[in-house]
């Protein structure tokens, strides 16, 4: 059964957002409030947890990203930054964005891939969560076939029983998503346009590819 965590009252935030913390170091997997949809969670560092979400969602193989705290902690899954992914990091982040980078080769973990794509979470509670736990596996939270998780009641549907956690901040509004850069070449190449424009993107970054490129 999932333990459900009140996180609408802002007092009992931290005491909560420190349990489901606790509980995703020991190998469980949760579902957090991101920026316009609920996200499935684990520690990236724990094989059980990331073997739980790729179970669930259908695929030993299932992509996920990378929830950092603060930039700085991007230096430790991600090896040859470029300026410009700093830059974009120090415009946008925490933000609607993500920077596809090159793995950290010295990592230990059960993520190992030529990439890595890095975002800094907006939404307060996942934020917090995060900095609490350090590096963070993340995907969509939903079943697969399903639209993502945006209210309590869409998580009893889905996922209630199949995850260990869940913090409910009530109904999230859908309000877009991230803006996907990849930053492992010379130049940034905007591979998925989301709420940062391309133009926004080409402020910080004089020079950006096309897509394709």
């Amino acid at each position: 059964m999932s333990r459900i965590l009140d996180c609408t009252e802002l007092d009992d935030r931290p005491q909560r957002i420190r349990s489901a913390a606790a509980a995703l170091r020991r190998g469980d997997i949760g579902v957090i409030p991101d920026q316009s949809m609920y996200t499935l969670v684990c520690d990236a560092f724990s094989r059980t947890g990331v073997d739980a979400i790729r179970a669930l969602k259908g695929n030993s193989s299932h992509p996920l990203s990378i929830l950092v705290g603060k930039p700085v902690t991007t230096d430790g899954v991600a090896s040859n930054i470029p300026k410009y992914a700093r830059d974009l990091m120090s415009a946008f982040w925490p933000g609607p964005l993500t920077l596809l980078l090159r793995q950290q080769p010295s990592l230990a973990w059960p993520l190992s891939s030529p990439g890595v794509a890095v975002r800094m979470p907006l939404h307060p509670v996942m934020l917090d969560l995060v900095r609490e736990l350090g590096p963070t596996a993340a995907t969509s939270a939903n079943n697969p076939g399903f639209p993502p998780v945006r209210t309590p009641a869409e998580f009893e549907q889905q996922l209630a029983g199949e995850v260990d956690v869940f913090l409910d901040c009530g109904p999230l509004n859908d309000s877009g998503r991230s803006t996907v850069v990849d930053a492992t070449g010379q130049f940034p190449v905007v591979r998925r346009e989301g709420n940062i424009s391309p133009s926004a993107v080409t402020e910080v970054c004089a020079e950006v590819m096309p897509e394709g490129s």
